[in-house]
């Protein structure tokens, strides 16, 4: 039995995970009496409210580094990890500055009886959210930071870097939903959700704020340890998904990405938009007509679209999980964020031939072959990676052939790579976390992978 096994062997749940955390992070800073914990984040001054002398010395000198933070109510006298209700999880490598503009833009929020409904998406923003629950709580607002680096025990037992320990620990508490009407983060939460709040505005946060917890304490249940790395998480992940397919003779994979010439040359269209391939296309319709119908979302249908742009090792048919090469890893959330329908699903939707958006795969100027090919026309810089990844210089020619897997995401059926349920919107990188361990060099996600990440380190040649 692997760690993945044993792990869920131990009924654990994300609430299990989340509180876990906690109980080895925050906890132990709330019940020290060498730190400052709880800090609170406003205090009312003879200018009004403003951001407390206690954090402003707490984050005092947290200019370059890798923090996490936390803003949270307690509910009553800290007894254990459900004392504890987040409002906002973040990151950054200058927390000082980050907190102070979260400070000027909440306080900015104020009072919220004064929020108007503009009709614009993000009306209703996360700084008006965190100001209503604020307002509407008995307890004042705090803040926790902490040195990312210094951490001896994270979500799922496996070391992490600031902005994969965002995404994961925003999808264990989006999970629970308790904190549904408090969480306030917009990132990694389903698009679903971002537009119920959209449609609520400010009735989004209820009237009385509190935790509606009721599970037994995390305490009482052994997490245990992983006996796996992040890189075996993702093999295994992609031998149940992607080698799955590959090597099911009812499936047509691999599917090459590009509609290419015997020699891998890209064949394009009159305006020099790279091609896809028939069969890709073919797939993304099949796929996406899962999740969305004529009449829009389908009520029975999946979370969206997720996808793997790889390339292989050696032969399809004799390939193993570790020669399935990530380059890019990505996801189409069938709703969107204002309109219920996604712009990336309209053409699925109603079988248009179109495909500008075609679930991010579109060739308009926004989306992933279009921005492709302006780069390697030289005309925009945005993919201009991609190209030095996937192509031999100055030509349309492939340094090898580029498959991309394409799959309609269910969050009550489908797993994590940590053999949990999973949203379509938090399932995305917790992939490129793991893909990330197994293949730094190779894949070509900038975000959700750390600052010094290959990727991000290198220098684009000059299209001159």
């Amino acid at each position: 039995m692997n760690g993945k096994e044993q792990y869920l062997d131990n009924s654990t749940t994300k609430a299990v995970v989340w509180e876990s955390w906690l109980e080895e992070t925050l906890l132990p800073d709330l019940r020290s009496d060498e730190t400052p914990d709880p800090v609170p984040f406003f205090e009312s001054t003879d200018n009004g409210l403003e951001t407390s002398d206690a954090l402003g010395s707490y984050k005092w000198g947290m200019n370059d580094g890798d923090y996490l933070y936390l803003i949270y109510l307690l509910d009553g006298p800290v007894v254990d990890a459900q004392s504890v209700i987040p409002v906002y999880v973040g990151e950054s490598n200058d927390i000082s500055s980050r907190i102070g503009q979260h400070s000027r833009k909440i306080r900015d929020s104020l009072p919220v009886t004064e929020w108007e409904d503009d009709d614009k998406w993000g009306s209703f923003s996360k700084y008006d959210q965190i100001a209503a629950v604020a307002e509407r709580a008995d307890c004042p607002l705090y803040v926790w930071i902490a040195d990312v680096d210094e951490f001896g025990f994270c979500p799922y037992d496996f070391e992490t870097y600031r902005q994969e320990l965002e995404a994961k620990l925003v999808g264990l508490v989006h999970a629970q939903p308790e904190y549904e009407r408090i969480f306030a983060n917009r990132e990694f939460v389903p698009n679903r959700v971002l537009h119920e709040i959209g449609k609520a505005g400010l009735e989004w946060v209820e009237d009385e704020v509190a935790s509606q917890a009721t599970r037994p304490p995390s305490h009482e249940i052994n997490v245990g340890n992983n006996s796996v790395t992040k890189a075996e998480c993702w093999r295994e992940w992609a031998a149940e998904y992607i080698l799955d397919d590959i090597q099911n003779e009812r499936q047509s994979d691999p599917i090459p990405l590009f509609d290419v010439t015997d020699d891998l040359q890209v064949r394009t269209s009159d305006d020099e938009t790279l091609e896809r391939s028939a069969k890709i296309d073919a797939r993304i319709r099949r796929e996406g007509q899962k999740c969305v119908g004529s009449d829009g979302i389908r009520e029975d249908g999946y979370d969206g679209l997720l996808y793997v742009m790889y390339q292989l090792e050696g032969s399809a048919a004799t390939a193993t999980p570790t020669d399935i090469v990530p380059r890019y890893i990505g996801k189409a959330e069938a709703y969107g964020k204002k309109r219920e329908l996604s712009s990336n699903f309209t053409e699925i939707a109603y079988e248009r031939n179109a495909t500008r958006s075609f679930a991010r795969w579109g060739g308009g100027n926004y989306w992933h072959i279009g921005e492709l090919s302006l780069a390697l026309a030289g005309e925009d810089k945005r993919k201009q990676h991609w190209v030095e990844a996937l192509f031999e210089p100055d030509s349309r020619k492939l340094s090898e052939q580029a498959y991309l897997w394409v799959y309609a995401w269910s969050s009550a059926e489908d797993s994590s790579p940590y053999g949990t349920p999973a949203t379509l919107a938090e399932v995305e990188p917790l992939l490129i976390g793991t893909a990330y361990d197994a293949y730094p060099e190779d894949l070509l996600n900038k975000s959700g992978t750390p600052d010094d990440a290959p990727i991000k380190m290198m220098t684009p040649t000059s299209t001159n």
